[in-house]
């Protein structure tokens, strides 16, 4: 399902294709429907398929659980568990603080990492391969449960060697944004989205003279003048090279994004997942307030508008 075709799936698995083929024919017999839509182009799982392919995964991960402590037979929490934080947003800067206390607490655990765009993040949790997100967005998706927790503000952030004359005001508008050379994530990032939905709203386009996904890369270009960026203040001030820089809000309704934490609602956390999903919510709660950390519940962020990240208390 993940690959596309029988004939890759049959390599990775070590089968022959017809045997392959015969295993999903069988499937789709007990099932009493179809799973797999073939054409010329390759094969894609029906809405039966995705259910199934979802339930698998699960299965597959508490198998490896069982496996792992059993083999190990330590009392002690194992085996592997999938994080997504969101690039180049204040999810990224809970990373450290999760690997330290997973570490720490459960070392038997080993936590994976994946800091692709959010939609990519939101299809690996589709698909069963992801335990948990904390992605921008908040909009239901039919498998995924969204538990909103702040609202991140966006600001331009220039070197000032850009600006010839005087230092702007505290804030620029969304045509002063279209009017820079930017620096911007890929098209699939929700924060290049909203760049571009901001500038649309004043009629214009983004002046895009990059694509950069990596945040080292991004603060390299930064120094060396190539260009803009747009970024949440919590990341601006990561930026190395922070006196160097104009930090400005972007004065539009438009240039925020609510971040969500994101997880199966049909497929239960492993013992291992949910225990370091309870070490994440501690995390985020000393970052960012307080909000419900039960996982079967629709939590609301209470910290809201309270939130350090919120506003532009002391931008450079």
């Amino acid at each position: 399902m993940d690959l596309g075709s029988m004939t890759s799936a049959a390599k990775v698995l070590n089968v022959a294709q017809p045997a392959l083929s015969q295993h999903i024919a069988s499937l789709e017999a007990d099932f009493k429907c179809k799973l797999l839509d073939r054409s010329a182009r390759g094969v894609k799982p029906t809405e039966a398929g995705r259910i199934l392919y979802r339930y698998a995964k699960s299965i597959q991960r508490q198998i490896e659980e069982a496996r792992r402590t059993i083999l190990d037979n330590k009392p002690e929490l194992t085996g592997n568990v999938t994080i997504g934080l969101a690039p180049l947003s204040s999810a990224a800067l809970l990373a450290t603080p999760l690997l330290m206390q997973v570490r720490e607490r459960y070392p038997g655990i080993v936590p994976h990492i994946y800091d692709s765009s959010g939609v990519m993040l939101s299809e690996m949790m589709l698909k069963g391969s992801m335990d948990m997100a904390v992605l921008y967005g908040e909009r239901p998706v039919t498998g995924l449960d969204y538990k909103p927790l702040m609202r991140e503000y966006f600001y331009l952030v220039v070197p000032r060697s850009m600006y010839p004359e005087q230092m702007p005001a505290e804030d620029v508008s969304a045509a002063e944004v279209a009017q820079f050379d930017l620096l911007l994530p890929y098209r699939e990032s929700f924060l290049r989205q909203t760049v571009e939905r901001v500038c649309a709203e004043v009629g214009l386009r983004p002046r895009i003279v990059a694509e950069i996904h990596s945040q080292s890369t991004l603060s390299s270009a930064i120094a060396a003048g190539v260009g803009a960026a747009v970024l949440p203040m919590s990341i601006a001030k990561e930026l190395p090279n922070l006196d160097e820089l104009c930090i400005r809000r972007i004065n539009a309704p438009s240039a925020s994004q609510q971040m969500s934490l994101c997880i199966s609602d049909n497929a239960p956390l492993s013992d291992a997942a949910f225990s370091v999903y309870k070490i994440l919510l501690e995390i985020i709660v000393k970052t960012w307030g307080p909000f419900d950390a039960n996982p079967g519940s629709a939590a609301i962020a209470t910290g809201g508008p309270t939130s350090p990240l919120d506003g532009p208390k002391d931008e450079p």
